[in-house]
């Protein structure tokens, strides 16, 4: 299968106007995660279904070798363009885990591959969307092997080799970095405040949502006499009788969390 743009040069960038949008991140969906996907299944034909839009804040799934292996995940693929067919709008931001979605999977689902980060006008407010990995500046070798990835010419290469062995790269990444966050601080691997400030500053935003450190909260900050709000998305896990997951949602006139059955 041929690439002809990478999942970097596939992401729009425009500001994105919405009317009340449901918001989640970190569901790592695979296929050996049956009651997490079945989870997220009731979760689209349930409560996203009152909504306009739905935006996936990275890490949709578990890991993504590229979009030559969405037979493998048909049944999501399936679901979602049932969601998009209904009239709805999914935006989709790449994670630290599935940063080769492409354009292929865009099509597929019928949704929009963004940027990250991406601002979100809610009402005559602006809100700056990210994943939230690239403001985990005191792990600088994260940060390092983090751009090289989303690198396009990188993905370019990544892409050229064999599926089968991308996803053996795919699964090795994974393995690695579970070895080393096991020897690091939870601080260390945390969001700094202060970088995303300084986003928030720069963009114009009062209202910064992201996903990523698995820490859902919503906390407001005075940062060098600038004042934000910061909503943190919660991971999803269902497996073994667990039930952690959830989202965040605009209605009525304002943000707050919205919990699973």
């Amino acid at each position: 299968m041929e690439f002809k743009l990478s999942p970097a040069e596939s992401v729009h960038r425009e500001v994105l106007t919405v009317r009340n949008p449901v918001i989640v991140a970190d569901i790592h969906l695979s296929n050996d995660k049956p009651a997490t996907k079945e989870a997220f299944f009731k979760f689209l034909n349930k409560d996203a279904s009152r909504f306009s839009e739905l935006f996936i804040l990275g890490d949709l799934f578990e890991f993504w070798a590229g979009d030559d292996g969405l037979a493998a995940y048909q049944d999501v693929i399936n679901e979602l363009r049932t969601y998009s067919i209904k009239g709805h709008h999914i935006y989709v931001m790449h994670g630290n885990r599935d940063f080769l979605l492409g354009s292929d999977f865009q099509d597929a689902i019928g949704g929009t591959l963004i940027a990250d980060p991406t601002l979100m006008k809610l009402g005559t407010e602006l809100c700056l969307l990210s994943h939230g990995d690239e403001w985990c500046t005191l792990d600088t070798g994260y940060q390092q092997f983090r751009k090289t990835l989303r690198n396009a010419a990188i993905q370019k290469q990544i892409l050229a080799e064999k599926l089968e062995d991308r996803i053996d790269l795919a699964n090795s990444l994974r393995s690695q970095s579970k070895h080393e966050n096991r020897k690091k601080d939870d601080a260390y691997m945390d969001v700094v405040v202060g970088e995303i400030s300084k986003s928030a500053h720069h963009y114009g935003c009062a209202t910064v949502i992201h996903g990523h450190t698995h820490k859902p909260a919503h906390h407001t900050h005075v940062n060098d006499d600038f004042r934000f709000d910061r909503w943190v998305l919660p991971d999803w896990d269902f497996e073994n009788g667990n039930k952690k997951g959830g989202y965040l949602c605009f209605e009525s006139g304002y943000l707050h969390f919205g919990h699973l059955d």
